[in-house]
């Protein structure tokens, strides 16, 4: 006889009815952070060479990789006749 599958264990497990009406419900950006709602995740891959300069440039103007990020979307989006977000 097979072995049920992951998924199958998994259903079977299930939390039953009468003690999921106990348990608190939690919305789905309960685990996200506020400041990131809204928000599309954007990832490249650089030199390492390239990242500590980018955390060196941070550093001495006291801002973060995040911020300096904006700074060049921006640059970029103006480079190519594109609105500007600023501030966000």
């Amino acid at each position: 006889m097979a072995r049920p599958s992951a998924f199958a264990r998994l259903k079977a497990d299930e939390v039953p009815a009468s003690v999921a009406a106990v348990l608190p419900a939690t919305p789905a950006t309960a685990s996200r952070q506020a400041s990131r709602i809204g928000r599309k995740t954007v990832i490249f891959y650089d030199l390492p060479e390239a990242v500590r300069e980018l955390k060196r440039i941070g550093v001495d103007n006291d801002r973060t990789i995040q911020d300096l990020m904006h700074e060049a979307v921006d640059d970029l989006l103006v480079k190519h006749g594109k609105h500007a977000f600023g501030k966000r």
